[in-house]
């Protein structure tokens, strides 16, 4: 019965179950002769103990144990007993549910009573731990209010700032701080205190008393209350003065030169990188870039001690003589000064000849006095039309001009010249490409033998059909492929070619056919593996040695004279013609000359250009072509023709064939003939034409 008034009040089958032994209590006491209202009290109790408290509950259970309990347990008197009953039952269900109440009451005040004292004891061990770090922290800390005064600082901080006093009263936050950095850290404090951020960090300047300067990294925290509102700031406080200034050092050591203590090629960079950017107000920029002429034959001689006392000695003079500008060391004995907003190309000229001709007077390291020349190339432009990248190759284009016509002098850059350098280049570095394209062919001039006018031989020319700038001659390129090493793969294929066209005249004139002569540039000269390509490519054509000759160059002997007799020595033991050419321009040293293993000399054509008619308009001999009477006056006493003479006559006591190049006239041709020279080239013998042009000459003799 109680179940089932459980089960109206609550529902829950768990109700149910708890409360059936109840019910059976109660029949007992409806049973029972006489009624115990001790006993109904204690159920009363028993009810209440069962957690049967909702709302109305009790009333639900009295009323349905008055209505029903005569038919649920068969008590005729029901009614009776039960009146008797309820009033116990109700007593003791409302003591119980008192002192229950009472019990769960004072249980919640006892743990309400721990949690606050263990939430206190916990605040006090908070803040004895927050007190011990404050006090015994190595690094400054400082407690700040909202209003930027600073509340506490720790012993740390005092002993940072070198103060033993305590704080006399709060202080504004920006009392010590370093007047550049105050802006920003008060900017960062009121980001903080007005909760837009709940932390910040950096690097902050302070001044102590005494007014030294330190460095600190500060790193400070906002602090809420607890309705999460800001409550105070505090911040961390850590020296690091000497991570700066080592910082600084580092700094200095990348951009300063480590022997000269000038700025070096980074630091120039920066600054030119400062001046082309968009904050910058600089309009226009000059650069000066200037390297000392023959630096490293004083290295080589005197040594790298003398070298660097010289570098240190000039880099002071530039220092002085550059006034404001900016001078940097940008690399070896190489120097570079940034001119902001020159007034001219004129005012940048002056500078330049200021600076070299204050490098003249002689510079005395120890007990030598050593003079030196520089050479420096100068570019000028406004930001918006170009770049530092530019600039600085612009530079560096005109210090090239400018040592390339013999040091000693300055040179503007010029972008039409440059733009003539830079197709060079570009045709040099395609020159291993066009071979692998057969874009080379090879002309031939003819070598005659100037006594009989008999073709004795041929020289190989080549020629670049380029696509884009149609036929080149070797003026345009060959200088350039010995720079960049492209003249050995294309000496390869000259050598090669000729010997193949050799072979073909050969084989149709036997006897008669002329030989051929290459040039050999120095640089292939000095390749390990040469001779051995010229007798590969002798066995794979199958010509004569004997109709292959090749010409050296004075200098191409000249840089190693051992080495190269060796090489010249087993190329004549192969039977390989030899000739020095361009004789009279290098050295020519008789003593060299007598050692080497050469069959003949090509006198220079600056020689033989002297030996034109003077004062007549006719480039030939009219009388030898038939045109009428001679009209051509020999220059016999003139310097050139003493010199031809003087170099034929030498040449023919070391019993060595001489050729004349660059024969353009009759009376050219008569004068070497007269003085015994042996072969003669140059237009008044035929020009450079293509093999399949030069064979009628080959079968007749030619002007004389």
């Amino acid at each position: 019965m109680l179940g089932e008034a459980c089960y109206l009040a609550w529902g829950t089958p768990e109700a149910i179950a708890s409360l059936s032994p109840l019910s059976a209590q109660l029949a007992e006491l409806l049973k029972a002769d006489q009624p115990d209202p001790t006993s109904a009290r204690r159920l009363g109790a028993q009810l209440a103990e069962a957690r049967f408290r909702g709302p109305d509950a009790l009333q639900v259970s009295l009323r349905l144990i008055r209505t029903r309990a005569p038919e649920l347990f068969e008590v005729h008197d029901a009614a009776e007993r039960i009146g008797e009953l309820i009033g116990e039952l109700a007593a003791g269900y409302a003591d119980a549910l008192r002192e229950r109440t009472q019990v769960e009451q004072e249980l919640l005040l006892s743990a309400v009573l721990q949690t606050r004292r263990e939430a206190e004891a916990a605040l006090r061990d908070s803040e004895q731990r927050f007190r011990a770090i404050f006090t015994e922290a190595g690094v400054g800390i400082a407690l700040v209010g909202l209003d930027g005064h600073v509340l506490d600082v720790n012993p740390a901080l005092y002993r940072l700032f070198n103060v033993s006093e305590s704080m006399a009263g709060p202080r504004p936050l920006t009392d010590h701080v370093h007047p550049e950095d105050a802006p920003a850290m008060i900017a960062d404090f009121r980001e903080l205190t007005t909760g837009r951020r709940d932390n910040m960090h950096g690097e902050v300047r302070f001044v102590r008393l005494d007014g030294t300067v330190i460095w600190t990294y500060v790193t400070a925290s906002l602090v809420r209350d607890q309705a999460g509102l800001p409550d105070y700031v505090i911040g961390v406080v850590e020296d690091v003065t000497e991570r700066h200034q080592l910082r600084s050092r580092l700094r200095h050591q990348t951009y300063h030169d480590q022997l000269t203590r000038l700025p070096n090629r980074a630091l120039m960079n920066e600054q030119l990188r400062w001046a082309f950017s968009p904050d910058s107000t600089v309009a226009r920029v000059g650069l000066l870039h200037l390297d000392l002429d023959g630096f490293r034959s004083i290295n080589d001689s005197l040594g790298h001690q003398v070298g660097d006392q010289l570098l240190l000695a000039v880099a002071g003079r530039l220092q002085l003589l550059a006034g404001g500008h900016l001078v940097t060391r940008t690399g070896g004995d190489e120097f570079a000064i940034l001119v902001t907003d020159p007034s001219s190309v004129a005012y940048l000229s002056d500078l330049a000849g200021h600076l070299l001709a204050g490098l003249v007077p002689p510079f005395v390291i120890g007990s030598q006095r050593l003079s030196l020349t520089a050479s420096l190339g100068i570019a000028e432009n406004t930001v918006t039309s170009t770049w530092p990248g530019e600039l600085q190759r612009a530079a560096d284009a005109a210090r090239s001009w400018a040592k390339g016509a013999g040091g000693g002098r300055w040179a503007v850059f010029d972008a039409e010249r440059d733009a003539g350098e830079t197709t060079r280049f570009a045709l040099a570095a395609s020159v291993p490409g066009a071979v692998d394209r057969d874009e080379f062919h090879l002309f031939y001039q003819p070598l005659v033998d100037m006594s009989s006018g008999n073709l004795t031989g041929v020289e190989a020319l080549v020629r670049w059909r380029h696509p884009e700038h149609g036929l080149l001659g070797p003026a345009r390129f060959i200088e350039l492929a010995e720079r960049n090493g492209a003249i050995v793969p294309l000496g390869r294929w000259v050598l090669t070619e000729a010997c193949r066209q050799a072979r073909r005249w050969a084989d149709e004139l036997g006897r008669c056919a002329p030989y051929v002569s290459v040039n050999v540039a120095p640089r292939q000269l000095a390749e390990p593996g040469w001779l051995t390509e010229v007798s590969t490519v002798l066995s794979d054509t199958g010509l004569d040695p004997g109709q292959l000759q090749l010409e050296i160059t004075e200098r191409a002997v000249l840089v190693d004279e051992t080495a190269a007799s060796d090489t010249l020595r087993t190329l004549r033991e192969m039977g390989v013609r030899l000739a020095i050419d361009d004789f009279g321009t290098g050295y020519s040293s008789l003593s060299y000359l007598r050692r080497l293993p050469v069959h003949g000399l090509k006198i220079d054509g600056s020689f033989i250009r002297g030996l034109r008619e003077s004062g007549s308009e006719l480039d030939w001999d009219p009388a030898e072509l038939g045109a009428g009477p001679e009209r051509v006056v020999d220059p016999v006493d003139t310097p050139d023709s003493k010199i031809v003479a003087a170099l034929i006559s030498m040449a023919h006591a070391l019993d060595l064939v001489v050729t004349a190049e660059w024969v353009e006239t009759a009376a050219q041709a008569r004068r070497l003939r007269a003085l015994g020279c042996d072969i003669g080239q140059g237009h008044w013998y035929g020009d450079p034409v293509p093999a399949s042009q030069l064979a009628p000459l080959l079968r007749r003799p030619l002007a004389g």
